[in-house]
């Protein structure tokens, strides 16, 4: 029996660099989470309609999984588009419907309805950047259970995403147009004192002729090490010919994941 024994011990001996490595690829495997792109919008998100339209394209066509900041965005934005087609809607009765769709969800989803009074009370209290980046916090920590967490922001989006980054499991950081200043109220540091420090990868894509910022923020402004910046010939609201886009997504294409198939 003794012999038995060793004879056992000595085969797991041999085979055991094997085994460990299929073990070690199994769970490899098992804990690889798949990639989801939180979208962070501006602070008045309306104006970016076709943007968004846009954005949402690209990232299906790459075939990576969508989240919002609001839970009814990408139902809102479909409604939009849909109507948008049919009647033009003045903007205030725009925001009324999409109050009421927002409204109808909170009566059947307290979580959500915990989400709206929150924003509410933030805009009602002019908190708007440090109640966002709660909310915020908490979708992006509430995703990072089941997905490797990527952002793509438009604006104050980038703002709020850069201030928690680096507090939080997030990948890479894409903004389009950094608010490095609002034109109306002169200089602000606190939209980029935090830069310096922020170690989470950033790539912010700048128009040149961006009000908020523009080419001069490569000279005007510091960043950390894994901060990019590229400056692309266009304005603050991304106003670019079809042929320009391409551009744009090249830049994108070079932080975002590559599969092959669509994440469902």
């Amino acid at each position: 029996m003794n012999y038995i024994y060793l004879a056992l011990l000595l085969s797991l001996t041999e085979f055991s660099p094997f085994l460990l490595n299929l073990i070690d690829k199994g769970m490899t495997i098992k804990t690889t989470k798949p990639p989801i792109i939180l979208l962070l919008g501006r602070d008045d998100w309306q104006k970016d309609l076709n943007l968004n339209f846009i954005l949402t394209n690209y990232i299906q066509k790459k075939g990576i999984k969508i989240a919002w900041e609001d839970a009814l965005g990408g139902i809102i934005l479909k409604y939009r588009l849909c109507l948008g087609k049919y009647f033009k809607l003045s903007e205030s009765f725009d925001k009324f419907l999409i109050r009421c769709l927002q409204l109808l969800l909170a009566l059947v989803n307290w979580k959500y309805a915990r989400h709206l009074f929150r924003q509410f009370k933030d805009n009602h209290h002019k908190f708007t950047i440090s109640g966002r980046c709660m909310r915020v916090r908490e979708r992006i920590q509430a995703l990072s259970f089941k997905y490797e967490v990527y952002i793509i922001s438009r604006s104050s989006g980038g703002r709020v995403a850069s201030l928690i980054a680096d507090d939080l499991p997030i990948k890479h950081i894409i903004c389009l147009g950094y608010p490095f200043q609002n034109p109306e109220n002169g200089v602000e540091p606190e939209r980029y004192e935090h830069l310096p420090t922020m170690s989470t990868p950033f790539l912010i894509i700048q128009g040149a002729h961006d009000d908020y910022g523009g080419s001069e923020v490569l000279e005007k402004y510091s960043f950390h090490q894994n901060t990019k910046i590229a400056v692309i010939d266009t304005d603050h609201g991304f106003r670019m010919k079809p042929e320009q886009w391409q551009i744009l997504y090249d830049l994108m294409d070079g932080v975002l994941p590559k599969i092959d198939s669509k994440t469902n």
